[in-house]
């Protein structure tokens, strides 16, 4: 019998948890205050838009998943009210992560999320779907209750069938339904205290968010005592039925059961996938290496596998012959990538604008090679780490400290081609942020510190991300004390429907055009709806808000140039791109500033920026930021045939074997990197101990949850490794080990 006791084809598994709302930003919040049963409840950290903010719970608890089948997996969500922007918020979840399967939205009353939760659950026992995402919203305005701020509160379960989440390494906190015949305990949890009357809505399925968080702990709490107890089987899981009671007295049960599987270990711990080449004068030569399993070679003909095992690489090598034969290039199957002639065209790196950030981006990334942090060019702090680590999603929504997640992953991967890989790019092309990423990245600043910063020091940031920005209310000629409503969306669909429509208003604009069917727009919210509406077959979901690239940008020019003018360096054979000067220029403390002031007071056009590299004769592109919005606009640019555009990121892939196979397909291309040190960086990956008892993902999961920072992300990572042992003791009543 496996350790996780019979498997029950159909269960329903929860393998994500996302919690947003006063004060309790995040899952890890969340768990704080269960487990140190604290009664303070922390503020919240800003008024938050409510979209936001449950697109932001919904990110958290679906970024652990691995990927999940469109076609079979749906969003389920009860609402506390109809009307509004709100009602979209089914259809951009399932768009935003590609769902294909029939959910359900309903309004909810406090049992509402519960019933979701119900109705997915039914689904996945029956073999309709695979997974789906459910979750609970509520809204309340200023006026609902006496001292209670205006707000919203969501909570957010991803749910998927068990056999499939064991099989793709997702974390199991829970699972829904009756388990191992056995005594059950039975528990309650009150919320009392973290709603304070609030949150109707939510209360039921975050009580049940409750439970999955001490399933996934293998602890409950004696609320008789006022402790938590731990509760432990090696064979057959444990579980309780979770008594749940509303605000309101509505009541109902759900069985919930942990089998005890220990969660995967850090990505670093596990094999690190290796990079086998093989190069030949032609292909038959080529083959012939293969036949013979002689990697290496020299010549044009090129042909990587990446494999984690050494089965893996002999089954590959197998049907390589057969790939081959097949006339196609690039990647054929899983592992093996070919290649049959170089190509010819210069390098561009490309940085991406600064609202991409999404939680746990790069952090398998960061696991597998935790040497990338160190080759950051100098910045002021890691906090922007919070974005790849998921350790305080609560800053989820907000535009400055989702630029500043950008700017870290960019930079990371920078350090990556740059430092590991020996990259050396013709053209340094970057988008708003990006063009600032690029002068960093490539030594043309030696900047002590990060663009927020800068932009909190310099007294902007309200007027850039304000919802009520005075410049906007200067530009447009509004009276004094007038409120400006700023919003901003990401429109798919035909751009230049939306650049008609928005010519004919002042209060609106295209800040940015990334392909002929994506575009952003940003103003006042009633002009922008008035433009959506008018163009039929368009689809539009609230984006981070800013203000840049807008002519509401002209009254902060003076100080956005004082900004950005700072020390610059000569780089030798890069040349960096200008949005503002339409092309190269020679990087001066002068000309950065002009060209960065510039591109921020204007519309982006990122097919012209794109056309522009091509015909100075770039043909390979490579995207450093969070997903991959601009390697997707490439292709739908330029003649995707006759270059390579390749992004290394792509939210839903694990960021670190997507990083190597990066590295594998460039070398096939005939783009100089140096592999060897790469497999030299992979294999002291490999070197890093180990735990011993696989009993530490019960501890490790309770300790990161109050974790203080230490001076670097590697001393963190270290630090947990040493003391999780000691922690997991103490769980159990135990007297620590000595050393």
């Amino acid at each position: 019998m496996k350790p996780g006791g019979p498997l029950r084809l159909g269960e329903a598994a929860v393998v994500g948890i996302g919690i947003q709302g006063l004060g309790l930003e995040g899952a890890d919040a969340f768990m704080d205050l269960l487990f140190r049963n604290r009664d303070d409840l922390p503020e919240p950290v800003q008024e938050r838009d409510p979209i936001l903010l449950a697109q932001a719970a919904a990110a958290e608890a679906m970024a652990g998943a691995g990927a999940w089948d469109p076609a079979r997996s749906a969003v389920f969500l009860s609402l506390d009210r109809p009307g509004g922007d709100l009602d979209l918020l089914p259809r951009m979840l399932q768009r935003e992560f590609g769902f294909l399967g029939l959910g359900g939205a309903c309004l909810g009353d406090e049992l509402g999320g519960n019933r979701a939760m119900q109705a997915a659950v039914r689904r996945i026992q029956a073999g309709v779907l695979d997974g789906a995402l459910v979750g609970a919203v509520q809204t309340w305005p200023e006026s609902a209750l006496d001292g209670a701020c205006p707000g919203a509160f969501a909570v957010f379960l991803a749910l998927r069938r068990r056999d499939a989440a064991e099989k793709a390494g997702d974390r199991i906190w829970a699972v829904v339904g009756p388990g191992p015949e056995r005594e059950r305990k039975s528990i309650r949890f009150d919320p009392g205290n973290l709603l304070s009357g609030q949150g109707r809505t939510v209360s039921g399925l975050l009580q049940v968010a409750a439970g999955c968080v001490m399933a996934g702990h293998h602890a409950w709490y004696c609320q008789e005592e006022s402790r938590w107890e731990p509760f432990l089987d090696r064979t057959d899981g444990a579980g309780f039925l979770l008594e749940v009671e509303t605000p309101g007295g509505e009541r109902t049960r759900t069985d919930l059961w942990r089998p005890f599987l220990p969660g995967p270990p850090p990505l670093a711990l596990l094999a690190a996938p290796g990079i086998f080449p093989y190069a030949g004068a032609t292909e038959e030569e080529l083959l012939q290496r293969v036949l013979r399993d002689e990697p290496g070679g020299q010549g044009p003909v090129r042909l990587a596998l990446v494999a984690h095992s050494e089965r893996e690489r002999r089954e590959l090598l197998e049907r390589v012959p057969r790939l081959v034969q097949c006339g196609r290039e690039g990647w054929l199957e899983g592992g093996v990538c070919f290649s049959s002639a170089p190509v010819q065209g210069k390098i561009a790196c490309l940085f991406t604008t600064g609202g991409t950030s999404y939680l746990g981006m790069g952090r398998d990334l960061l696991l597998g090679l935790p040497i990338l942090p160190s080759l950051i060019r100098p910045l002021q702090d890691l906090a922007p780490a919070d974005w790849v680590y998921g350790t305080h999603p609560g800053s989820c929504g907000d535009p400055l400290h989702e630029c500043a997640g950008s700017m870290f992953l960019s930079q990371v991967r920078a350090g990556f081609t740059r430092d590991l890989l020996g990259l050396r790019p013709d053209l340094a092309l970057g988008l708003s942020l990006g063009e600032l990423n690029a002068l960093i990245a490539y030594g043309a600043w030696g900047a002590p510190e990060g663009e927020p910063e800068l932009l909190k020091r310099g007294g902007i940031y309200a007027k850039l991300f304000s919802g009520a920005a005075e410049t906007a209310r200067r530009q447009w000629g509004l009276p004094e004390g007038a409120q400006v409503q700023w919003r901003t969306w990401s429109v798919f669909g035909p751009v230049s429907k939306v650049l008609e429509r928005s010519a004919q208003e002042r209060r609106a604009h295209v800040s940015i055009v990334f392909s002929p069917v994506h575009c952003l727009l940003a103003g006042d919210s009633d002009v922008c709806r008035r433009i959506l509406a008018g163009c039929p077959g368009l689809t539009a979901f609230p984006a981070v808000g800013l203000a840049e690239h807008t002519p509401v940008m002209a009254g902060i020019r003076a100080a956005w140039y004082r900004l950005h003018r700072r020390p610059t360096h000569p780089v030798p054979g890069v040349a960096f791109y200008s949005n503002h000067f339409g092309g190269a220029y020679e990087p001066t403390e002068e000309r950065v500033a002009e060209a960065l002031t510039g591109q921020a007071m204007a519309p982006l056009d990122f097919p012209a920026a794109a056309w522009r590299a091509w015909d100075s004769g770039v043909r390979v592109f490579i995207e450093h930021g969070p997903r991959n919005l601009l390697t997707s606009a490439l292709m739908r640019i330029l003649p995707r045939q006759e270059g390579v555009f390749l992004s290394l990121d792509l939210q839903g892939e694990n960021s670190f074997n997507r990083a190597v196979k990066v590295a594998a397909e460039l070398w096939c291309r005939g783009v100089p990197v140096d592999l060897a040190r790469l497999q030299a960086a992979l294999g002291q990956a490999q070197d890093q101990p180990g735990p011993v008892d696989p009993m530490l993902d019960v501890a490790a999961s309770l300790f990161a949850a109050s974790l203080e920072r230490t001076g670097t992300l590697d001393e963190a990572c270290q630090a947990c490794l040493r003391q999780t042992r000691g922690r997991f003791l103490e769980l159990l009543g135990q007297p620590p080990e000595q050393d």
